[in-house]
């Protein structure tokens, strides 16, 4: 969870966004994104209104019961870590993936997810878990 401090420096920073410099512009842009990376958060994931985000029907969804409780989530409704987690459960994953998905749990723990390796682990979670095919 984000602490007080960090979003007050993330408001801090949005305000950067519209300076006449361009470097103040970039070092903000990068600023905000090793905080949302140190969080697991992606751009969209703070930027787009909530009335663009899919919701919920009921409480029973937002808990992931109902009729599948073991349906995988739809690629934008899973997180980096609920994507890791379902791939090394999965039996699509070999065992060189295993390791690289291990590397990216060390990785998203040290706060170092970068928008390289959140690719890649959605790249993945969508190939083994939602289309059930081997990688």
């Amino acid at each position: 969870m984000i602490t007080q401090e960090e979003y007050d420096r993330l408001l801090k920073l949005f305000g950067m966004l519209s300076s006449s410099s361009d470097g103040e512009v970039l070092n903000a842009i990068g600023a905000i994104s090793r905080i949302l990376n140190a969080h697991g958060l992606a751009w969209g994931d703070i930027v787009l209104p909530r009335k663009l985000m899919p919701t919920r029907v009921d409480i029973v969804d937002s808990l992931g019961g109902g009729d599948d409780a073991n349906a995988p989530k739809a690629l934008g409704a899973a997180s980096p870590k609920e994507m890791i987690q379902a791939l090394m459960a999965s039996p699509n994953v070999s065992t060189d993936t295993r390791r690289d998905l291990r590397d990216y749990a060390r990785a998203m723990t040290a706060g170092r997810l970068t928008p390289s390796i959140r690719a890649d682990i959605q790249a993945l979670y969508n190939y083994a878990i939602l289309s059930g095919r081997q990688v």
